[in-house]
C-alpha cells in the first residue's frame, strides 16, 4: 500500500512537472537511467527498505506509461491510481479476513477432528471401523508433515499415537468372547466406563480419573480370578489402563495443544 502511495504521488510529479514538457524520447530516456541507476543504489545502501525499493523500481514503469500520442488528463490520472489502490486494498482486506489458517489452527482443528473420531469409537456402533479409524488418524497426522512449526507438528503426533493406542485396545476388548456371562458382562462394563472420558473439546479429568481407579480396581479383581479367561481379560483391562493414563498429560482446554 505504501509503495502505490509513492508511486503515485511521484508519477503525477513526473507525468505533469516533467513529461509535459519533454518532446524526444532520448530526454525522457536521459532523465529515467540515472533516476534507475539511483534508485538501485539507494536499494543497495539501505537493506532495510530493499523490498520497497525493489517494488518501486519495478512498478514505476506502469504509473509513469504514457500513450502515443500522449494525453494528459489530469481526471484519468486520478481516477486510474486510486483504481489500484482501492484495487490491492481489497485484495489485503480479503486476505486479512480469508487468511490462510496458521500451522498451530491446523494443528488444533486436526485434534479436534481425532477427538470427535475417537469418541465415535468409544460408542456402541461406532460409525468407523478399526482400519478406517487408523486410516484417518494417519491422514490427519499426515497433514502437517512438512509443517515448519515444530511444536503444532509434534502435538499433533502426540494426540494421533495415544487415541490410536486407545482404540486399538478398544477394539481388542470389543473383540473379546467368552462363554462366561459375567466376563462379558464384565468386559461391556469397561467399554461403558470410557464414554465420559473424551469431548471434542478434550479430555474430561475427573471422568478420566474415576475411570483409570474403576479399570484399576477391575484388572485386580481378574488377575486373582481362577479362570484362565478372566486373567486373559485383565491383560487386555490392564493394557486399556496404561493407553488410557496417557491421557493425564493432555493439555488443559484453551492452550495451543488442545
Amino acid at each position: 500500500m505504501r509503495t502505490l502511495v509513492l508511486l503515485s504521488l511521484f508519477s503525477f510529479v513526473v507525468k505533469f512537472g516533467l513529461m509535459v514538457q519533454i518532446s524526444d524520447l532520448w530526454q525522457f530516456l536521459l532523465f529515467l537511467f540515472p533516476l534507475l541507476a539511483t534508485m538501485q543504489l539507494l536499494k543497495l545502501q539501505m537493506p532495510k527498505f530493499a523490498a520497497l525499493w525493489g517494488q518501486l523500481i519495478v512498478f514505476m514503469g506502469s504509473f509513469i506509461a504514457v500513450t502515443n500520442p500522449p494525453v494528459y488528463d489530469f481526471a484519468d490520472f486520478l481516477n486510474d491510481n486510486l483504481a489500484k489502490i482501492v484495487g490491492v486494498a481489497l485484495a489485503w482486506l480479503a486476505f486479512a479476513i480469508l487468511r490462510p489458517g496458521s500451522d498451530a489452527r491446523k494443528s488444533r482443528r486436526h485434534i479436534r477432528a481425532l477427538r470427535r473420531d475417537f469418541v465415535d469409537q468409544l460408542s456402541r456402533h461406532p460409525t468407523l471401523s478399526e482400519s478406517e479409524f487408523e486410516s484417518l488418524t494417519y491422514h490427519h497426522v499426515s497433514q502437517l508433515s512438512n509443517s515448519q512449526d515444530a511444536l503444532a507438528r509434534r502435538w499433533l503426533l502426540r494426540w494421533g499415537v495415544v487415541l490410536l493406542n486407545c482404540s486399538h485396545v478398544v477394539w481388542q476388548l470389543r473383540d473379546w468372547e467368552s462363554r462366561s456371562d459375567p466376563l462379558s458382562r464384565v468386559r461391556d462394563n469397561c467399554i461403558s466406563l470410557l464414554r465420559g472420558v473424551m469431548s471434542e473439546r478434550g479430555v474430561q479429568q475427573k471422568s478420566l480419573a474415576a475411570t483409570l481407579e474403576e479399570l484399576q480396581r477391575i484388572c485386580d479383581s481378574l488377575a486373582r480370578h481362577h479362570q484362565p479367561a478372566a486373567r486373559e481379560l485383565a491383560a487386555i483391562v490392564w493394557r486399556l489402563y496404561c493407553s488410557l493414563s496417557q491421557l493425564e498429560q493432555a493439555p488443559p482446554q484453551g492452550t495451543q495443544a488442545s
